[in-house]
């Protein structure tokens, strides 16, 4: 190394050197902290690539989970952000049970569910439709059947006894496949979240 291309200055303090000092790169004072600060920034450099390797790791494990993921895992996540995102619209509107009225205090696992006028079982392909799915409290969703009766009479009322015969009257297949279901989760998973910062 030519006398010009030498350090001027010290690589931690970086303070000039003296002519004496010319040919260092460090101070003698300042090779301890320096060597103690390298092999701080090490770690730190090391913790990042691992944090990194882990977050690429993750991302392929889920690609992977995704992949082995059947449908019917898919159909009941859709089922659960859509559930949701009915239950928290009605009591944003601060509605209660659709087919009694009721508006019991919020509790822990759950008050309300989204009740189905036809059910998943019965008619797959309406799940999803949420004009026909209701704020329900779980004693009438789960311990009286759905009371059918009056969800009919309270979806007559609120869109007319033709609308009603319509929705009794849709038969068709559901062809949610998981291209779609995939699509339909990223979708209203966006919708919910939206949903949820507001009524945070």
């Amino acid at each position: 190394m030519t006398l010009s291309r030498l350090p001027t200055r010290c690589k931690h303090c970086k303070v000039k050197f003296t002519a004496e000092e010319r040919g260092k790169r460090l101070h003698n004072h300042c090779i301890e902290p320096w060597t103690a600060a390298f092999q701080e920034k090490q770690k730190r450099k090391a913790v990042a690539e691992r944090k990194a390797k882990d977050r690429v790791e993750k991302a392929v494990d889920r690609k992977v989970r995704e992949m082995l993921k059947p449908r019917a895992k898919w159909l009941a996540e859709c089922q659960v952000i859509v559930n949701r995102i009915t239950r928290l619209t009605a009591l944003r509107r601060g509605e209660g049970c659709y087919t009694c009225g009721a508006t019991p205090e919020q509790k822990f696992g759950g008050t309300y569910d989204a009740g189905h006028f036809r059910s998943v079982g019965s008619a797959p392909h309406l799940r999803f439709w949420m004009p026909q799915i209701k704020l329900q409290c779980i004693v009438c969703n789960r311990h009286k059947g759905g009371m059918a009766l009056s969800f009919r009479q309270h979806l007559v009322k609120d869109h007319g006894n033709e609308w009603v015969e319509r929705l009794e009257a849709m038969h068709h297949v559901a062809k949610f496949d998981i291209d779609y279901l995939k699509r339909f989760k990223a979708v209203m998973g966006r919708k919910l979240r939206r949903l949820e910062k507001r009524m945070a």
